[in-house]
């Protein structure tokens, strides 16, 4: 798998029409559309990404064999490496691309000598899974409420 580091506007461009497919793969059976729709226009608009990117946040594409098929968001932190996006289309899954994502995660962690923490929708189950397999563990509930009456109702992970 490569990962190409998503620093323009063009490579946003041409990637994000695959962000808002898994997205709305993703997401719609578990939150609905039209909240879906709701966070992608408030939290994941190619303006917002681009500001999250200039403050910091490393955002990558996901490739294999030239066709992109995720991305991961991560941002060094004070405490932490957060996680903020893994996120591979449907069609990619549980050929252990995981693995390998969380294989970086762990370089990184073990670079800036810090744990991973990540915040995961409560009603993702097959993500949740995954993240205890991979060694982490339940820290506590977050409630968010994020506008329009919509909430982000998560879990937080942590793995030192």
């Amino acid at each position: 798998m490569e990962k190409i580091k998503i620093t323009t506007k063009e490579q946003l461009d041409d990637f994000y029409p695959v962000l808002v497919k898994i997205w709305n793969e993703v997401f719609t059976p578990v939150i609905g559309s039209n909240q879906v729709e709701y966070m992608l226009e408030n939290y994941q608009s190619k303006d917002l990404i681009m500001q999250e990117i200039s403050a910091g946040v490393n955002y990558y594409a996901l490739l294999i064999n030239g066709v992109y098929v995720g991305y991961i968001a991560y941002e060094v932190r004070k405490d932490y490496l957060y996680l903020s996006k893994i996120y591979i289309a449907s069609e990619y899954r549980n050929q252990g691309f995981m693995r390998e994502i969380f294989d970086f995660f762990d370089e990184l962690g073990e670079k800036y000598g810090l744990k991973q923490r990540l915040w995961v929708n409560q009603g993702n189950t097959q993500a949740i899974r995954v993240y205890q397999h991979l060694g982490f563990q339940l820290l506590k509930e977050k409630i968010t409420n994020i506008g329009e009456g919509y909430q982000m109702v998560d879990y937080v992970f942590e793995k030192e």
